[in-house]
């Protein structure tokens, strides 16, 4: 634990100081198979107000389900779009759920593409490979830290309901929980009862500040201790219990894990590398329970996701959603060869 603190101290402090230099403004419309769900995200942390005459759906948090041709479409109050694979009488339907951020919501910016989710471009290439036709479900929020998956999506009838039924279940959450972290360590800093909206305008308040007072840099550290990766892990496990409780027998769960959200923001070698540390400690935690519960880890840490982003250098574009449905198609392929 010793060293998670130490290491999330450090990690963050590279957020912080990565901020002064970077500033992030992004509009996202999200389109799920068939129907759309429109949010509006700063890109450094996923949250989002919807853009002047539409809905967010979920109150500042991530967005988006895929498009496909020939498919249903709907959106339901809380913003989330199902998707239904078409199938011909009599042919049997593969039904998968998706849970998680923008990333699982398929985030596109304002002047972007709208984008297919890594969810909907996995199950349609898995459908097509076991010859069936599929329906899918996306229950993705913008800005959905795991707290929030626990309270806000799991609690739901119409989400238990799905998982109850899906054949594949993909789980992306995680970067929220650290960039969440940011806004309470900056308001402990200032000692301001604020709400920001996003990590981001924390982060460029604290600036201000720190030009002002450059003696907060020690605060930052101080209360950076404060890291709780123990959080983290007690909803990673809560959310896992609640999933495997819901889910079928032969049901397949496959999660991302994290991947670095400023790998392109130009950071010193070593600043860059503290927060890949701490994102690490993260995955660790992701990796060490997938036994447990059976479930599959796509590495999206290790892969080339990062470099297939969208201007604001974090959210995947569709060459990056991809490069995520392949490492979510090899881990699904590895646990059925498990079963």
């Amino acid at each position: 634990m010793k060293r998670y603190i130490q290491t999330a101290a450090a990690a963050l402090l590279t957020l912080v100081l990565a901020a002064a230099a970077v500033t992030f403004s992004v509009t996202q419309w999200g389109r799920s198979a068939g129907g759309t769900a429109p949010d509006q995200a700063g890109a450094a942390d996923m949250e989002t107000s919807g853009p002047a005459g539409q809905e967010d759906p979920g109150g500042g948090e991530r967005g988006l389900d895929a498009a496909g041709a020939g498919r249903e479409s709907g959106k339901d109050p809380e913003g989330e779009t199902p998707a239904a694979g078409q199938a011909a009488d009599g042919e049997r339907v593969m039904y998968a759920a998706v849970l998680g951020d923008s990333i699982a919501k398929g985030y596109s910016g304002e002047g972007e593409a709208e984008l297919v989710p890594y969810g909907s471009l996995a199950v349609e290439e898995i459908a097509a490979r076991e010859n069936c036709g599929y329906e899918i479900e996306n229950f993705a929020r913008n800005g959905l830290d795991s707290a929030g998956m626990n309270e806000k999506i799991l609690s739901r009838e119409e989400v238990q309901d799905s998982l109850g039924r899906a054949d594949v279940i993909f789980i992306t959450v995680g970067s929220n929980d650290l960039l969440n972290e940011c806004k309470s360590v900056v308001q402990e800093i200032l000692n301001t009862d604020t709400k920001f909206k996003s990590a981001n305008e924390a982060l460029q308040v604290l600036e201000d500040s720190v030009q002002e007072n450059p003696f907060l840099v020690l605060k930052i550290i101080g209360a950076l201790g404060n890291w709780d990766y123990q959080s983290f892990e007690s909803n990673w496990v809560e959310m896992m219990d609640t999933v495997k409780a819901l889910e079928k027998e032969d049901a397949r769960v496959i999660v991302t894990n994290i991947y670095n959200p400023v790998a392109n923001l130009k950071l010193p070698s070593t600043m860059n590398q503290v927060v890949e540390d701490i994102i690490g400690n993260m995955n660790m935690i992701i990796e060490d329970h997938a036994g447990e519960y059976g479930y599959g880890v796509a590495d999206t840490f290790d892969s080339n996701v990062s470099a297939h982003v969208q201007s604001d250098g974090l959210h995947p574009n569709q060459d990056g959603q991809q490069a995520i449905a392949d490492l979510v198609l090899a881990e699904y392929g590895a646990v059925e060869e498990d079963r």
